[in-house]
């Protein structure tokens, strides 16, 4: 199959013709055309715990077809690529999502072609309040490298991003491990000092995981986590920048200290994203989705997730960071794929995976509207043929 596509390619600073052949970019050309068209590498979001109804963390093989549900509506927001993220819980919970989830994969290639790994967020975490955010204190435990291996066997060999706190007994080691094997070692929902991050970067930790949450409400207004985290050169940093997560000053400030070399975006959403407000039980704990669209542990401050897709971030960061168009799309795009060792695949140029998003772009606000979506030479959504996934107003998995 070939194509090819004429749009404004911010990343490049101009004007040009993307032809497409089979799954590849074929030649990218410098155009004279006039349009309104946009195009860039396709969102990528790297933690995406659900949306829309349905969790990541599937529980039973009936509930097995949540990974396709999700993709087909994200691809709707253009987003094309992305990672399902599976947080703490019992050995048996994620050893049966995880198995339910490569089950889900090895069954439907057009799904797989969007999901770049898993990302297992937790379980080995701090079990102190605040750092620990809503992840459930009983399943929080020490890195366990046997566990680990069981869980990535289980998943086909899909697990390429661990999220867990340095200071806990082991991490060195266990980090060790991940990166001898391709899997990617992540800073998060943790209590460290200089010296545990010392050890982390020295065993090759290199991203720090949504970086300004999971933390306590009050710290020592110099000696912290968090600036430890934004000062260190070695790290790239995660920032959920859906309005809800991070003030706009804290979201402005943390991108341009940490730079936008070393930044990206994730919309950590869960399974209520898109629904409507109101308490729901979700892995058996009570979650109220605000009418701010904020979602919390009822009763309390503490955030329980996302409500917001990576698109609608992307238009938050240009916003409250004041990026320009092509550091936003970076940082939502090209800079996830780098960060888990994509970006030799995903760009725009001869040889990359042709997954675009073309859109349409609004400097007032701003404002994305997507047009097209691709994933590896295949049109997956088109704005005025492909017919919108319905979403329903009782969701399927909050209970599960």
């Amino acid at each position: 199959m070939t194509a090819a596509i004429t749009a404004n390619v911010p990343l490049l600073g101009g004007t040009y013709t993307i032809a497409m052949e089979g799954p590849t970019i074929r030649s990218v050309t410098a155009s004279r055309r006039k349009t309104d068209l946009y195009a860039g590498p396709t969102l990528f979001d790297i933690q995406v715990n659900g949306y829309a109804g349905r969790t990541c963390r599937i529980p039973t093989p009936e509930r097995g077809d949540a990974l396709a549900y999700i993709t087909r509506v994200l691809r709707e927001q253009g987003i094309g690529w992305w990672m399902p993220t599976i947080t703490t819980a019992s050995g048996d919970t994620l050893l049966k999502a995880f198995t339910y989830c490569a089950q889900a994969l090895d069954a439907d290639p057009d799904t797989s072609a969007s999901v770049k790994g898993f990302h297992l967020e937790g379980p080995y975490l701090s079990p102190e309040e605040g750092p620990r955010g809503a992840h459930a204190l009983e399943s929080i435990r020490p890195p366990d490298w046997q566990e680990f291996q069981r869980f990535q066997d289980a998943s086909g060999g899909r697990i390429k991003c661990v999220t867990l706190a340095p200071e806990q007994p082991g991490a060195p080691a266990f980090i060790r491990h991940c990166v001898k094997t391709g899997v990617v070692a992540a800073i998060g929902h943790t209590n460290l000092d200089r010296e545990a991050l010392k050890r982390a970067v020295g065993a090759g930790a290199t991203l720090c995981t949504h970086l300004g949450n999971g933390a306590h409400h009050m710290l020592q207004r110099h000696n912290n986590y968090i600036w430890y985290q934004l000062a260190s050169r070695d790290l790239y940093a995660s920032f959920i920048s859906d309005g809800q997560h991070l003030p706009e000053e804290a979201l402005y400030c943390l991108v341009h200290a940490k730079g936008v070399d070393l930044s990206l975006i994730t919309s950590d959403c869960i399974e209520l994203a898109g629904m409507k407000p109101g308490t729901y039980t979700v892995h058996g704990r009570d979650v109220e989705k605000l009418t701010s669209g904020r979602i919390v542990l009822k009763g309390t401050n503490y955030l329980a997730g996302g409500g917001s897709n990576q698109r609608q971030c992307l238009e938050t960061v240009i916003r409250f960071a004041r990026l320009s168009h092509r550091e936003g799309w970076t940082l939502a795009s090209s800079q996830p794929a780098r960060v888990m060792g994509l970006d030799r695949r995903l760009g725009i140029a001869p040889g990359k995976e042709a997954s675009l998003t073309v859109y349409r772009y609004r400097e007032d606000g701003p404002r994305i509207d997507i047009v097209e979506t691709w994933v590896a030479g295949r049109k997956v959504f088109d704005a005025g043929a492909t017919p919108r996934v319905k979403i329903s107003n009782a969701p399927v998995d909050v209970d599960a």
